[in-house]
């Protein structure tokens, strides 16, 4: 009896306990629910962020969007960095006569200072330079047209080394020279003779870089159709916003518009125009972009014809900078003249050392 007793007591507080467990689940539910979302109602929850969270987003998103088109800031040298440069190179700046304001001036500025120097107007002299690195770029004249003189003879390697690489011709190959368009039969007669009748592109390319020699160029223009057909296709590397898109096959204008385009494109893919790259190391030392800057290496093409004295360079500087520099009538030149007198060279030299340290104030390190 006590045992049944004993039954209906457990069994009637285990009934007890249960209905007590059912009541309080709620609770814990609610205040575990509390301690997970700190205090914002499921309901909200899973509808989504309330307003103070809204906000936050908001903010964050506008501060994205803030970022994302906030301008890059300029690089420039400090005032302090361009001064140290200043006093490093004082002594050669005013043994050469051109220790000009460099820190304080721009580029076409410091450049038109030495033409009034020099009594040179300034419509003798174009350029365009870049710094590749930084982006900066400046120029003047940049489309007035010019007589190119051999400068045209690296876009034209640049055509027959891009077709070498599509698989069109080999650097083994040897192509018959004795029928080949020329300007001087004398020099034309000479090449068929060391070469008995026939060159390979290598051949072609060392003698119309290293030498500037024009047979050879008209040789490398045959692969491509002729030199019309050649001149035509050089809009591949750049268009001139003047009047003149790359360089005019009747009179061999160009602009320096155009050919700083030619030169940021072989710097780009220095890898596969490594063998041009290589000749126009080579070329000229001590001359042109070299003459006062032996020191440096430069690969250049350099072109003059009658009036026009013209030199092309990648300057390899602490940071390195694109140089397309045209001339006409320097030291009295005419376009009847055979080439530009020692004079006029000279005058072309000191613009190339005032341009390059200009760069050295200004440039040199930025990127």
């Amino acid at each position: 009896m006590r045992r049944l007793d004993k039954k209906k007591y457990d069994k009637g507080l285990l009934w007890n306990l249960g209905i007590l467990a059912l009541l309080t689940l709620p609770f814990f539910v609610y205040f575990g629910a509390r301690a997970r979302y700190g205090g914002q109602s499921l309901e909200s929850k899973s509808k989504g962020p309330n307003s103070s969270q809204v906000g936050k987003t908001e903010k964050i998103n506008t501060s994205t969007s803030q970022k994302e088109v906030e301008p890059i800031k300029e690089l420039l040298k400090s005032p302090e960095a361009k001064q140290a440069v200043m006093e490093a190179d004082r002594v050669s700046m005013e043994s050469m006569g051109l220790a000009y304001d460099y820190a304080n001036m721009s580029l076409v500025q410091v450049v038109q200072a030495y033409l009034a120097d020099a009594g040179i107007d300034p419509s003798q002299v174009a350029f365009s330079y870049k710094n590749p690195a930084s982006g900066h770029t400046f120029s003047m004249n940049e489309k007035e047209p010019m007589t190119a003189g051999s400068t045209y003879k690296l876009p034209l390697n640049m055509l027959v080394v891009d077709a070498v690489k599509e698989g069109k011709f080999t650097l083994v190959e040897r192509f018959d020279i004795t029928n080949t368009a020329y300007e001087y039969k004398f020099e034309h007669d000479a090449y068929v003779g060391q070469f008995a009748g026939a060159m390979s592109i290598p051949d072609m390319q060392e003698y119309s870089l290293v030498y500037s020699e024009n047979t050879p160029a008209y040789a490398l223009a045959d692969r491509l159709g002729g030199m019309d057909a050649a001149f035509a296709m050089m809009t591949k590397y750049g268009r001139s916003k003047g009047e003149i898109p790359a360089i005019r096959r009747e009179d061999n204008k160009t602009t320096t518009d155009y050919y700083i385009q030619v030169l940021e494109h072989l710097y780009r893919h220095q890898e596969k125009y490594a063998d041009i790259i290589y000749f126009m190391d080579i070329s000229f030392p001590n001359q042109y972009y070299e003459t006062y800057l032996s020191h440096l290496r430069i690969v250049q093409k350099p072109g003059y014809v009658g009036e026009a004295l013209n030199v092309d360079a990648m300057v390899f500087e602490e940071s390195p900078y694109l140089i397309a520099l045209y001339s006409r009538y320097l030291g009295g030149s005419t376009e009847d003249s055979s080439e530009v007198n020692g004079y006029g060279y000279m005058q072309l030299a000191a613009i190339t050392y005032v341009i390059n340290q200009w760069h050295r104030v200004n440039e040199n390190g930025l990127a």
